[in-house]
């Protein structure tokens, strides 16, 4: 029953993608009571710090989101030396894993450029694993690869041949909106289902992993997770909303309970997205990066960094997570502090005239959340 009520409450989130969430939310008081906060880890407007210890935020993989910032780290458009230089370089630095976009299996260049990443990779067996993303039609467009059957054999190839460094793949934006007029489904999850993607999952490998990307905010998440649980082996989890983390917790835990305890891995942004550039927002604070880490490195189970990862917000996590306790008092001093300063500030009545659709809308989606977890 509890799994049941939650995706109710998934089922009646319903933003739109290009200014983030334009539709109506409707009302809060519609989420149904589920769950008794003994079940959670802390209060959601006092989160609490007890307990945390290095063994909480240590022996978190980290991963790359490509492409990035530093055109030196583009590995998959590297070769040779510089390639096994580069992928070297970011594990020293103290990233497991590597996502970058392949656009069509069929594609002799781009054959020859994943086929060299993955060798490289396994010749120097370091333990870095390559995870693939595919596009959705929302950003494939009309023209994108969707032959899943064709893209599950193509990766169970992968798998044969370079079994240490091909970890698996992702679908981006999994149950976001399409905007493009050029596609033939509004929402993304809903050609996931017509395109007979499940079908092609059961021929999947067991060792090829499956994360697809969900946003918290994304659309009929109940029929993501309801239809394709039993063939993901976790979920990539992701917030338009990043620039307030005063949900982020129950957020993180609601869709724990989705995936049933599967592997949860969460995208931080040390950088700034196009939509939020188009609403003129300045690019994330440091207060603000530190404070997902903190939150998320508590909880998920691997940490994927969007772009930026010379940041050096970024480089400092990466060198203190394992063994620095000044470093952890101090992620929960700026988690604390960023929190304190969203729910004095972000309350509706306090919402001005002048505010973006992007602030209107995630405020309401922050107080569906807390008003669940206050139930």
């Amino acid at each position: 029953m509890l799994f049941i009520a939650i995706f109710t409450i998934l089922y009646n989130f319903n933003p739109t993608y290009d200014t983030l969430i334009m539709a109506s939310m409707g009302d809060s008081n519609e989420i149904k009571p589920i769950l008794n906060k003994q079940n959670w880890k802390g209060e959601l407007s006092n989160p609490s710090f007890e307990g945390l210890s290095n063994s909480i935020i240590s022996n978190k993989t980290v991963g790359v989101w490509g492409p990035i910032s530093n055109s030196s780290y583009t590995l998959e458009d590297l070769r040779g030396i510089n390639q096994s230089r580069a992928i070297s370089d970011i594990i020293t630095q103290g990233f497991d894993e590597y996502y970058f976009v392949m656009g069509n299996f069929k594609d002799p260049k781009l054959i020859d450029s994943t086929e060299s990443l993955l060798q490289s990779a396994e010749n120097l067996d370091q333990g870095l694993k390559i995870i693939i993303i595919l596009l959705p039609p929302s950003e494939g467009g009309p023209n994108g690869n969707y032959d899943w059957k064709g893209w599950i054999e193509y990766f169970n190839s992968l798998k044969q041949r370079h079994p240490n460094s091909f970890e698996g793949f992702t679908i981006d934006d999994f149950n976001w909106i399409s905007t493009r007029n050029d596609t033939k489904f509004e929402y993304n999850i809903d050609f996931m289902e017509y395109s007979n993607l499940i079908d092609a999952l059961q021929h999947k490998r067991k060792d090829v992993k499956f994360f697809p990307t969900v946003y918290f905010e994304g659309q009929k998440t109940d029929v993501a997770v309801n239809k394709f649980l039993n063939h993901v082996d976790g979920i990539i989890a992701v917030s338009g909303c990043y620039y307030n983390v005063s949900a982020l917790e129950p957020q993180l835990q609601y869709f724990g309970e989705l995936v049933d305890d599967k592997p949860i891995k969460y995208i931080v942004y040390p950088t700034i997205t196009h939509n939020y550039s188009k609403q003129q927002y300045s690019p994330p604070s440091e207060q603000l990066v530190i404070s997902t880490l903190s939150i998320a490195s508590r909880i998920v189970d691997s940490i994927i960094v969007w772009h930026e990862i010379d940041s050096p917000v970024i480089q400092e996590y990466l060198k203190n997570i394992d063994n620095n306790t000044a470093y952890i008092s101090k992620m929960n001093r700026m988690e604390e502090i960023q929190i304190e300063e969203e729910r004095g500030g972000a309350t509706t009545d306090k919402i001005h005239k002048n505010s973006t659709e992007i602030e209107k809308n995630c405020l309401d989606w922050y107080n569906k959340y807390e008003h669940a977890y206050n139930y």
